[in-house]
């Protein structure tokens, strides 16, 4: 059984975060980390500033290094492919880059020298070659909510290590929530984390894992089980664990014994109560059973009984993100506005994920 820790962080402050940080670690099960390399994967969705809580913040990132270089690593290394990966790529406007400049640590490029892995059947994709060649993995995921998944999190984080737009393209084999969340596990089989930790500080609440709105949590929850520490997220956010897709196909996969063990706050666990979350549809227990095994062939006809996005022309300015991450090319510029082709629409979001100015709606 793991030994899952959630302490209290109230702010940013480098000071604060590392001594929350290495009491998180003094109360889990931290592998040992002495004169291995240890790969960061960090959760850069896109290269934004931290204020908006996209990204794991770059305190957090600094605080990490530090434990880890007083606990005698050989090599560090940081990095992540957002789902629209340009050349020379460095998580600068995270503030990443510049925590990576005053340390030891560096920087890797996940789209360097791809290695080709079979997923599943005949699903193959780039993977980045760090997760690979390090010793140690450690996932240093964003407490959010997102559209599709509900929630996200350490587990989740690792679909990163496929590299720029063949991560959009993976939504083309897998319609549904569900299904989805079974192909993002076989990712994360590709190199389980030997440890994660999420950045619970500030959090995102509503429409994530991009455009919600900011959220005070004041935590940082670690572990050796990714399973665990997304379950102690969706426990904080106070949804039902099998309401999370991933969650459930992990527990699925790896059975019960990653439930995690945690007390807060005078042995109260703790769940806030306003949290904004993602609505969950509700199936009868019979449709529940029988559908994954009944309508599989048909997801993408069920797909389009989700939400269709829906784009704010007086907040777009035609950057045309949205359109080159569509992964059926269901978006197109017509008379200087972004038009969708509902019948193309497999509701993946990754339109909405991209989206840096908030111009793109799920409802």
């Amino acid at each position: 059984m793991n030994k899952t820790a959630i302490v209290k962080c109230n702010s940013y402050n480098l000071d604060e975060v590392y001594n929350a940080l290495l009491s998180a670690i003094e109360n889990s099960d931290f592998p040992s980390v002495e004169d291995k390399s240890v790969l960061l994967k960090v959760n850069l969705l896109s290269d934004s500033d931290p204020s908006k809580c996209i990204t794991t913040h770059p305190s957090v990132v600094e605080a990490t290094i530090r434990i880890l270089n007083e606990k005698g690593a050989r090599e560090i290394l940081v990095g992540d492919s957002p789902g629209l990966h340009t050349p020379g790529f460095n998580g600068a406007k995270s503030g990443i880059r510049d925590v990576i400049s005053r340390t030891n640590a560096k920087w890797v490029d996940f789209s360097e020298n791809p290695k080709i892995e079979r997923i599943k059947g005949n699903i193959k994709a780039p993977f980045a070659n760090a997760i690979f060649s390090s010793d140690i993995v450690i996932s240093l995921a964003k407490m959010k909510t997102h559209q599709l998944m509900i929630t996200t999190g350490c587990i989740k984080n690792m679909f990163g290590t496929v590299v720029g737009l063949n991560k959009s393209k993976l939504h083309l084999y897998a319609h549904s929530p569900d299904n989805f969340a079974a192909l993002i596990l076989e990712i994360y089989k590709k190199h389980i984390p030997e440890y994660a930790i999420m950045d619970a500080v500030i959090g995102m609440e509503g429409a994530g894992p991009a455009n919600g709105d900011r959220k005070d949590i004041g935590l940082l929850i670690a572990s050796s089980s990714s399973l665990s520490v997304d379950i102690a997220e969706a426990d904080i956010m106070g949804h039902k664990r099998e309401d999370i897709p991933i969650i459930k196909a992990a527990l699925k996969s790896f059975g019960d014994e990653d439930i995690p063990l945690y007390t807060l706050l005078d042995g109260k666990a703790l769940r806030i109560e306003d949290f904004k979350r993602v609505e969950i549809k509700k199936r009868g227990l019979i449709r529940a059973l029988l559908l994954p095994f009944v309508t599989r062939p048909f997801d993408r006809l069920l797909a389009k009984k989700r939400a269709t996005p829906y784009f704010d022309s007086s907040s777009c300015v035609l950057c045309q993100k949205c359109v080159k991450i569509c992964p059926p090319q269901a978006l197109s510029v017509d008379n200087k506005k972004i038009v969708i082709d509902k019948a193309k629409c497999i509701r993946c979001y990754c339109c909405h994920e991209m989206c840096p100015f908030n111009a793109i709606k799920v409802k």
